[in-house]
């Protein structure tokens, strides 16, 4: 077991451990993931079909997570008292396969991770799972020689406010850049926060 795979077990009969995805837990975390993206069907292609309409499949899940490399650097939330996935942050880096739309929205650079998608389930958010799987993923990600962090996220995500706390900072990009972010967006999520476009932020590590 990695220094990142021990968790701190809050004393509470809700004790959460953050662990790295097995195949144990393939249906709980495809499960939230799908949950994520259907968010009270707020994402919407164009703004008019529902992303929910259109889950990610158990094959296509595990063709997403088919090596080992891809599951040792998503992070999982398991709840302690019945083995239920609560929460998870799916990482990557220019190394490894990445989905066609992500890589559309941000290509990665030599020495960087990023952040792909993270969820905490509803009935658990304010519990600090959040800052517990970014801190998997950042130890993960210098485990990994990178020097920096970063992620996305999207206009009006209450969110934010953790990635700030965590410290990461908003990435100055072109207006160039950020009118084709705001297209791409816009494209694939609409509007589900009502304001449109995003930020890209970044941890750089010392």
């Amino acid at each position: 077991m990695t220094a990142v795979e021990i968790s701190q077990v809050v004393p509470s009969q809700n004790a959460i451990r953050i662990e790295s995805l097995s195949e144990e837990h393939f249906a709980g975390t495809l499960s939230l993931m799908n949950q994520f993206v259907r968010n009270g069907l707020r994402k919407r292609l164009c703004c008019i079909l529902p992303l929910g309409l259109f889950p990610t499949t158990m094959y296509e899940f595990r063709r997403m997570y088919r090596t080992p490399d891809a599951m040792s650097t998503t992070a999982i939330a398991v709840r302690e008292s019945d083995g239920k996935v609560v929460g998870f942050a799916q990482m990557t880096d220019r190394t490894m396969t990445r989905d066609p739309v992500s890589s559309c929205l941000h290509s990665l650079d030599d020495g960087e991770c990023y952040i792909e998608m993270m969820s905490v389930h509803p009935e658990t958010r304010g519990s600090g799972i959040g800052t517990r799987l970014l801190q998997f993923c950042e130890a993960r990600a210098k485990e990994r020689g990178a020097n920096k962090l970063t992620l996305g996220v999207v206009a009006g995500n209450p969110a934010k406010r953790l990635y700030v706390r965590f410290g990461f900072q908003d990435v100055d990009r072109s207006c160039f850049s950020k009118m084709m972010n705001m297209v791409g967006l816009f494209t694939l999520f609409g509007l589900p926060h009502c304001l449109p476009g995003g930020t890209m932020m970044e941890k750089i590590f010392d």
